[in-house]
């Protein structure tokens, strides 16, 4: 009977622990009411951040609606890559991919007042080239390249949500 009680008890004990101490899954925040919808705007098309900026932004349940106060423009977005170093052959032994993102917060019920002027926020990775396995350096790329997208959209979510709201 004891050892049938032992898991349960332990995992609602630590589930306890766990809320107590204030952890959150990685990219949920909590979010005012006033910023709960946003009008996703962007110049670029197509855009390679607002699928990723979408999926941030409805995973911490702010609606993507063309009602809402704040509009929230990715201004210009832009992905290059670089060969970082090379080999004794002048061949790449290893790229560098950098991506970076421009944007502002605008309040449409204040005749779209810039309520976040404009921020650019960048994030580079080196990865190493296989010359032996093309298929896999260039899977490594695309993958590489998501997460990087992930974070740079985890980033503008952050800073939407430093938003003055008391406007």
């Amino acid at each position: 009977m004891t050892k049938r009680l032992t898991l349960p008890l332990f995992a609602v004990l630590m589930s306890l622990t766990l809320s107590a101490c204030g952890f959150k899954l990685r990219g949920l925040y909590d979010v005012p009411e006033v910023l709960r919808q946003v009008h996703l705007v962007t110049e670029s098309t197509p855009s390679q951040i607002e699928p990723e900026l979408r999926s941030a932004l409805e995973v911490n349940r702010i609606s993507l609606t063309e009602s809402g106060r704040y509009q929230l423009e990715i201004l210009s977005e832009r992905h290059t890559r670089r060969i970082a170093t090379l080999t004794g052959n002048a061949d790449a032994a290893e790229y560098e991919l950098r991506s970076e993102i421009r944007f502002r917060v605008l309040d449409r019920q204040h005749d779209n007042a810039v309520v976040m002027p404009e921020r650019r926020i960048m994030n580079e990775r080196v990865y190493r080239n296989e010359r032996d396995n093309i298929t896999a350096s260039g899977s490594q790329e695309i993958l590489i390249r998501q997460q990087m997208l992930q974070d740079l959209a985890q980033q503008v979510v952050r800073q939407y949500l430093r938003v003055n709201t008391t406007q």
